[in-house]
């Protein structure tokens, strides 16, 4: 890397890292919103299917606390619930979604409110063996009965 490739986190960066205008914050308790449709509700975190991407039964899994950026900040009680409640979450998307590998990640770049990416990989990959592209989760939009039927089968499997 050249120092030529580096670039400052945002301006606003530490505000939003505190909790400024966090928009994860704002969808805790939502259960249909512009962004995505709440599926599940723990004690700790909130699972949500977003509607934008191609990958069906993507979710993402948004501690439902104060806000907090890392899980560094959570107590024990507190990450070990959270945690136990995004393995739920993959756990009965291992149920629904047809997939030959689910990834986890907890990034938190672009918004740093707690939270961690359940993708499950297709049986067919654009990149098998590797990071899919965000672009797979970001761009486009999902068909509202998709998402939909994915919400109420994801619904049932936590609820059997």
């Amino acid at each position: 890397m050249t120092e030529t490739e580096l670039r400052p986190w945002r301006d606003d960066w530490a505000a939003r890292v505190a909790g400024a205008d966090c928009p994860l914050c704002g969808v805790i308790g939502v259960p249909d919103s512009d962004w995505a449709r709440r599926f599940y509700t723990g004690e700790f975190a909130d699972a949500y299917l977003p509607k934008s991407g191609s990958v069906p039964g993507y979710t993402v899994v948004v501690w439902n606390g104060r806000h907090v950026a890392e899980p560094t900040q959570l107590s024990p009680a507190e990450a070990a619930g959270f945690w136990q409640d995004v393995l739920r979450v993959g756990a009965a998307l291992e149920q629904v979604a047809e997939h030959a590998k689910m990834n986890y990640q907890l990034l938190g770049n672009t918004v740093p409110h707690l939270h961690a990416h359940v993708v499950p990989r297709p049986l067919l990959d654009p990149v098998p063996h590797r990071p899919l592209p965000w672009s797979y989760l970001d761009e486009g939009r999902q068909a509202e009965d998709v998402v939909a039927g994915y919400a109420a089968r994801l619904a049932a499997a936590l609820a059997g």
